[in-house]
């Protein structure tokens, strides 16, 4: 969710994100090679794109360190719209199944993309995803949201990647899941690319109609000038 920017600066402030994104990412980590097995992991680092996974991710993880950029997903704010508890638990136990499954699915050679270009599109995809979910984080700082709200002393950001795309969080959670998937050679990558636009195009909506109750006008020139996730196109 779009809120006001502050970036913090200090040792405590490093250490404090550094591990929020391990609490995070380790799990997922984990997850995804107990799915493909402990017993057998120089199979998994023997394919490019699976280890690119991995060392994409921890990169990642390190320049977000750096950046101190504040990952903690659970402010509710001051406004609020609706109960979005449930939805967003759904999402979290549907992408921490998926993060063991794929990696078993494909160890076991269920519902397999045979050609092999297709990991390679997977880790461009999910590396273009993260690029932009930090980018976007970054602007967002420690006021950053899982939810559809609003902060105290709400601002509407427009620096950064926000010039051009007024929803780059949901841009990533387009590209991430898909590249994951792809990475493994999964059918499902159609299917959770389709069921994430559904997630994305509702929370979007949310989103416009909440900023533009509060911000106005001014919400509404900054609509005008911006697109909701591709420059130029849409």
């Amino acid at each position: 969710m779009q809120s006001a920017q502050s970036h913090t600066g200090g040792h405590p402030a490093l250490f404090r994100s550094a591990l929020i994104l391990a609490v995070q990412l380790l799990p997922c980590l984990g997850l995804m090679l107990f799915g493909w097995g402990f017993d057998s992991l120089p199979a998994f680092f023997a394919s490019a794109p699976r280890a690119g996974l991995v060392a994409i991710t921890l990169i990642a993880a390190i320049i977000a360190a750096y950046c101190k950029i504040d990952f903690n997903p659970f402010r509710k704010g001051v406004v609020a719209v609706g109960n979005q508890n449930w939805q967003l638990a759904v999402l979290l136990s549907l992408a921490l199944a998926l993060l063991w499954f794929l990696p078993f699915a494909e160890g076991e050679e269920i519902l397999n993309l045979r050609a092999d270009f297709w990991p390679y599109l997977g880790l461009l995809l999910f590396s273009i995803g993260g690029f932009v979910r930090i980018a976007a984080l970054r602007e967002l700082a420690e006021n950053f949201s899982a939810y559809v709200t609003l902060q105290p002393n709400h601002r509407l950001v427009q620096e950064g990647i926000y010039a051009s795309i007024r929803h780059p969080l949901y841009l990533s959670l387009l590209l991430i899941p898909t590249g994951i998937a792809l990475v493994f050679a999964s059918l499902l990558a159609v299917p959770i690319l389709m069921l994430a636009l559904a997630f994305v195009l509702d929370r979007m909506r949310r989103e416009d109609g909440l900023l533009a109750s509060h911000f106005g006008a001014q919400f509404e020139d900054y609509r005008r000038r911006t697109r909701r996730l591709i420059p130029l196109v849409f």
